[in-house]
């Protein structure tokens, strides 16, 4: 059951590379199967597109836990995110939790970034990033803000040096960035700075995001914006 809901999600993800009217856009993605507890629980995607000076970053995130057809915990989040020149410039995604709501709006203006979330509203300055996590460019910002519900999130982070990291696309080397502060897990990031791999605690168990396929390289196409 859990597992055809998974391969269900992923039927729909699109790698969608184009040509608008003037410029050739690129275009790459990264899939993870969501682990917990020994089982395939979901899957989490991210496709990012460049188009001229503008990068395109879409989130999609799926998990859905069942114990004899009973569902016991269920997630949704979409994610859109506008970046130019390594900056936010705007972000809008919804959140279901079971049947609860979250959602996360943010615009820049001349006052700084206007956040309207389900857990924050307000203005935010200077340049953080957020929790998609594409990118070890965030590891280096202290404010990240949550997708989920607009909360800004101090955070640190520090390299635990360089781990296996077991997958169906074979073994990775990466390197095992510990985030702590207002959010806790771990991001592996393989040589390419690609994001490869995450683990955090979720209902006393670790969860795992384990790299199911790539196209492209993600981080390449943020280093040249």
């Amino acid at each position: 059951m859990i597992r055809r809901y998974f391969l269900l999600g992923l039927g729909g993800f699109l790698f969608n590379v184009g040509q608008t009217n003037t410029v050739l856009s690129q275009t790459s993605g990264t899939v993870f199967n969501i682990r917990w507890r020994d089982l395939d629980v979901g899957y989490s995607s991210i496709n990012l597109q460049q188009i001229s000076d503008r990068i395109y970053v879409d989130v999609d995130v799926k998990i859905n836990v069942s114990l004899f057809k009973i569902q016991l915990f269920s997630y949704s989040l979409k994610c859109n995110e506008i970046w130019k020149k390594k900056r936010l410039m705007s972000l809008n995604s919804e959140v279901l939790i079971g049947k609860k709501r979250e959602f996360c709006k943010v615009k820049r203006s001349s006052n700084g970034l206007e956040v309207r979330g389900s857990a924050f509203s307000g203005v935010l300055h200077g340049n953080p990033g957020t929790t998609s996590y594409f990118t070890p460019d965030f590891l280096e910002r202290e404010i990240w803000i949550s997708t989920q519900n607009g909360k800004p999130l101090k955070i640190s982070a520090k390299n635990l040096g360089v781990e296996r990291i077991d997958s169906p696309l074979g073994t990775i080397r990466a390197n095992n960035w510990e985030v702590s502060g207002d959010l806790n897990l771990n991001l592996y990031y393989d040589k390419y700075n690609e994001w490869v791999a995450s683990a955090f605690k979720a209902g006393g168990s670790l969860a795992s995001f384990v790299l199911h396929n790539k196209v492209g390289r993600i981080n390449q196409i943020w280093e040249q914006s």
